[in-house]
């Protein structure tokens, strides 16, 4: 049965402008904080479900969670993707567990209702049999559908809260990153046609959300990595995405650029590219020129910059990947990275992208491997819990807030974790004067 922990969430991130910014321990650690968390957060933000085009036709499906309710996400007969809560209108029985794939209905398992792919209730098994239901019988009508579901730009999210701010206004300044890594199609689209590799941690899920928008970490917990890439470059199959022909030179192309942190607790870090002529005169030089002559020379250097970027509480985009968590408990986390393709770019590029994708993230990779062992260094280190507080200062004083209440941040500033912080703040305070 769920519950609602009685704890005071109101002294866990101490910030004095400019000068620091603090998070409990108890914040990585405390189940009554997780379990807040799941309500206030989980239930009433967007969470994203799925790509269009991973609902290619009639009946394709996928499950996901927003928190931890079960929902799925499926296409209809008249071409409509609808989101529902996975649960049958009568005994409760999820009715499909896969992660994905295509039915031509959805039937429980339990007593063999069915419901149509519109989600309404098409058959209720054995009706008239003996001891079946009467004329009196109030039939739900279907399954309960999601309070909400919109798309930008093909990118599905759900709220489970009715009231929430419309998705394109939630996603504030990152929409410019997700139109930047989507421009790079020559026709403004990207495809999901692979299944993600999937991993679990043993660590709480914001330390994924701090992570993959951490440009400080990645020289320290990738050191052997920087090290290989310094030695063979691209000859491994880099594919141009890490760039530096030795430490130094991988250090100070990733110290360029800015961070941000956005009021909704997105964070992003943009890197400018290193060599736009070497894009322009390379293998894929016609594919470029003609993304810089429909964009012009200002969206051009965005398409072609690097970006990391979080949508706040669990999504994430970085190089040519979408990534989402789910949190298991307060200290394991479920990942699942989806490297997407470019529609209207040559097959070599995609081919190419996926290599450097297997690479670096991979089960044989670095970067999940180096970055789980130190999430699990950092659950192992956080029971020292006389500790109080982790720091979260970097950047502080070069921050510069902008007209919409967003942070513009140095190259290594950790204005995006801050970001998750105040957003984490703000809404479990919030939610609390309504619990």
């Amino acid at each position: 049965m769920s519950r609602t922990p009685e704890i005071d969430v109101g002294d866990y991130v101490r910030e004095i402008p400019g000068q620091q910014f603090l998070v409990r321990t108890e914040a990585y650690t405390d189940e009554d904080v997780f379990e807040l968390e799941m309500k206030r957060i989980f239930e009433r933000t967007w969470i994203y479900v799925g790509h269009e085009s991973e609902f290619a036709s009639a009946g394709s499906f996928k499950t996901a969670y927003a928190g931890r309710q079960p929902i799925v996400v499926i296409r209809d007969k008249e071409g409509k993707i609808g989101a529902f809560f996975n649960r049958c209108m009568h005994r409760g029985a999820t009715l499909l567990r896969e992660p994905q794939g295509v039915v031509q209905e959805m039937r429980c398992p339990y007593h063999g209702w069915i419901f149509d792919l519109a989600g309404r209730t098409r058959l209720v098994s054995e009706r008239g049999d003996p001891g079946g239901y009467g004329a009196n019988f109030l039939e739900p009508q279907g399954l309960l559908r999601v309070p909400r579901m919109e798309s930008y730009r093909g990118l599905l999210f759900v709220s489970l809260d009715a009231g929430i701010e419309p998705l394109a206004s939630y996603l504030g300044e990152l929409k410019a990153v997700i139109d930047a890594k989507l421009d790079l199609s020559p026709v403004g689209r990207i495809a999901i046609a692979s299944k993600p590799y999937v991993c679990r941690y043993k660590g709480n899920w914001k330390l994924q959300t701090e992570n993959i928008v951490d440009a400080y970490h990645f020289m320290h917990t990738h050191g052997a990595f920087v090290k290989l890439q310094a030695k063979y470059g691209d000859s491994t199959g880099d594919f141009g995405v890490h760039k530096g022909r030795s430490s130094r030179e991988m250090r100070e192309q990733r110290f360029r650029g800015e961070t941000w942190s956005c009021r909704q607790g997105h964070g992003f870090a943009r890197v400018p590219a290193a060599d736009p002529g070497y894009l322009l005169d390379g293998e894929f030089g016609r594919m470029y020129r003609e993304l810089l002559d429909r964009h012009g020379e200002a969206a051009f250097a965005g398409i072609t910059a690097k970006a990391t970027s979080t949508v706040f509480p669990s999504m994430g985009m970085i190089h040519q990947q979408i990534r989402v968590w789910r949190p298991i408990s307060v200290d394991e986390t479920e990942v699942l990275i989806y490297p997407y393709e470019i529609e209207g770019a040559p097959d070599a590029f995609n081919a190419g992208m996926l290599r450097s994708q297997e690479r670096f993230y991979g089960p044989s990779g670095f970067g999940m491997a180096d970055d789980t062992e130190i999430f699990a260094r950092v659950t192992q280190g956080l029971r020292a819990s006389s500790v109080e507080w982790l720091v979260f200062d970097r950047g502080m004083d070069s921050d510069e807030r902008t007209e919409s209440g967003d942070y513009r941040g140095l190259p290594s500033s950790e204005a995006p974790q801050r970001a998750l912080w105040r957003a984490w703040e703000n809404m479990m305070r919030q939610a609390s004067k309504h619990a």
